[in-house]
């Protein structure tokens, strides 16, 4: 690509150089030849002009900002400061426990079509008294667009020593809205399709307002370790729908149904994720939710949305590290 951009310029200059030689070879003919030469000249002038724009655009910087969460339940700051060029990336990243911080060179890939962004971090520019109970080596992440309520960058990190030694994994979680619609928005400018079409006349035909009725309100009820709640179920399904309602800070929890756990240390985030479950008999059904870890934002909280047939139930489990919420569901005849 960069080879195409290099013979694109040599066009442009060689059309322009030929443009300035024929005004001035030119200068004492005719009218109509003068004027087409000019504005060959000031077509020159514009591209040029583009050229330039369009190259500081391509090398904007960006940076995103968020959070690294470990597998060791240890959660930090973490940001990565680049510039982009035709998809590739390349500046720095920097994990800080104030006021201690690792900085490291990073590069990688930019996908806007996919919305997806991977890099490495290639080698420690310094490290000034930053320590964390893992083991940590340099990151090599893979990270996709999640959209719901907010916009998330987020995905899992591995990373390995030239010596093969084991390093400590985990996920990390960038969650800036204006800083993500930054990163995947402005490059649109350059991709819009012009129509040459002629537009047809449209009549505008009023329509009548309908009244909007109001939605019902769900009343969130709480839930923690020693304040249980139970509903009576109506239905021989129970539909869960789990997420992080609040600010995502890098909350992991175990989610049980009856005793089988079905989300295992999960990494909480703005879009739900459900599971459907059935119930059988009469007993009471226990739905646990433990907190495996606290984010950068304690306590551990995890927003359910339980389901029943039409019936449905909001709740807020939350937890410091290593306790549970229960949630009873009790079959009714």
């Amino acid at each position: 690509m960069q080879g195409a951009k290099s013979v694109n310029s040599m066009l442009f200059k060689d059309f322009c150089n030929e443009a300035e030689m024929e005004k001035n070879s030119q200068i004492g003919g005719l009218y109509f030849v003068i004027v087409p030469l000019y504005m060959r000249a000031i077509f020159c002038q514009v591209l040029f002009s583009f050229w330039a724009f369009l190259s500081f655009a391509q090398s904007k910087q960006v940076t995103l900002s968020g959070i690294i969460s470990l597998n060791t339940g240890e959660v930090f700051p973490y940001k990565v400061v680049f510039t982009e060029s035709e998809g590739r990336i390349k500046g720095y990243s920097l994990t800080y426990n104030e006021p201690d911080e690792t900085k490291a060179a990073v590069s990688g890939l930019l996908d806007r079509r996919m919305h997806t962004l991977s890099f490495k971090e290639t080698d420690i520019i310094y490290s000034h008294g930053f320590q964390a109970h893992a083991f940590m080596c340099l990151i090599d992440a893979n990270l996709e667009y999640v959209s719901g309520r907010g916009n998330i960058l987020t995905g899992s990190i591995t990373s390995k020593e030239t010596d093969k030694t084991a390093c400590t994994g985990g996920t990390i979680l960038f969650n800036n809205d204006k800083e993500i619609l930054n990163l995947f928005s402005y490059h649109e400018k350059f991709d819009t399709v012009i129509s040459m079409k002629k537009k047809t006349k449209e009549t505008y035909i009023p329509q009548p307002e309908k009244a909007a009725s109001p939605e019902p309100r769900l009343i969130t009820e709480k839930v923690t370790a020693g304040i249980e709640k139970t509903y009576d179920w109506h239905t021989d399904t129970v539909v869960i729908d789990v997420w992080d309602g609040g600010n995502v800070d890098g909350d992991r929890i175990t989610l049980s149904f009856n005793g089988k756990p079905y989300f295992n240390n999960y990494f909480l985030v703005k879009e739900k994720r459900q599971l459907r479950l059935p119930i059988s008999g009469n007993h009471v059904n226990t739905i646990t939710i433990f907190a495996d870890n606290e984010g950068s934002d304690p306590p551990n909280t995890a927003s359910l949305l339980l389901t029943d047939g039409a019936i449905q139930y909001s709740v807020l489990a939350y937890n410091p590290k290593g306790r549970q919420a229960i949630i009873k569901i009790k079959r009714m005849k």
